[in-house]
């Protein structure tokens, strides 16, 4: 069985790729939505619930898991780490998966920054005071909170989830400053969004084009709002087996984690 780390859009189109060429495979998600969309999938058994190092193992061990797939949201960097450690402590073949960057177009509003810090510097450089925030929920108390930023209106995008919604009103935020919607959204979409909002600065990830970007990017260039884009954290990228982008190096994958593992759970069982 592999341990398909998921959550994201790519991440269950893996795991229904798995699953057709014939493997099991065991997908865990941090929260119920994800679990139920996971669950769509015939085939597919579906962890709810977020991990940390020794309730991994524990999983990898319960469940005779062959590879770990880690197909996590590119800005997911913790878990990313938690799971290479345990493949490598385990002898576990780890995958990662990464998405494509986003086309985005050369633009001199468009602002890249390596972490939140440069958010809140950048934007109080280009002194916008109306943002429009589209970046998830686990960095909104960080923004939202900063002094350099105190002078702001906030206007943010969260999926239509109970615990983004109460994030964000726990952070202060109003709901009428709450856009709580279903991505990728369209270029005419985000649009329309902005030009409600009045909003005169966009802050995005470069989630790439699983997450919407370059319609958010093209929007605001459309309406000429400066974008603050956060780059892809450096540690994303594995130093424990392999990244690939492409599905069909998914399977192949695969396939050798199949034909590798007998050897592999032979041996440790004691049998030769």
């Amino acid at each position: 069985m592999i341990l398909l780390l998921a959550g994201t859009k790519d991440g269950r189109e893996l795991a229904a790729d798995l699953v057709s060429a014939g493997f099991r495979v065991l997908a865990s998600v941090t929260t119920p939505y994800g679990g139920a969309l996971l669950r769509e999938i015939p085939g597919v058994i579906v962890k709810i619930g977020r991990l940390d190092a020794a309730e991994m193992q524990r999983l990898v061990d319960r469940h005779r898991i062959k590879g770990i797939l880690d197909a996590t949201h590119p800005f997911a960097a913790e878990i990313s780490q938690v799971a290479e450690n345990v493949a490598r402590s385990s002898g576990r073949p780890y995958l990662r998966w990464e998405r494509q960057s986003a086309a985005l177009p050369e633009s001199s509003l468009l602002y890249q920054v390596q972490d939140w810090d440069g958010v809140a510097e950048k934007i109080s450089d280009l002194h916008a005071r109306s943002i429009f925030l589209a970046v998830g929920v686990n960095n909104l108390a960080f923004i939202v909170g900063h002094p350099l930023l105190s002078h702001c209106s906030f206007a943010v995008r969260v999926l239509p989830l109970p615990g983004a919604v109460s994030t964000c009103l726990r952070v202060g935020l109003k709901p009428q400053q709450i856009v709580a919607l279903q991505g990728p959204g369209s270029r005419e979409l985000n649009r329309t969004l902005f030009e409600h909002f009045q909003v005169d600065a966009l802050v995005t990830k470069e989630s790439g084009p699983e997450g919407g970007t370059a319609e958010k990017v093209r929007a605001a260039l459309d309406l000429g709002i400066p974008i603050v884009l956060v780059e892809r954290p450096v540690s994303e990228r594995t130093d424990y087996g392999h990244v690939v982008s492409d599905k069909d190096a998914v399977i192949r994958w695969a396939e050798q984690v199949e034909y590798q593992s007998t050897d592999f759970f032979v041996k440790q069982e004691g049998i030769r």
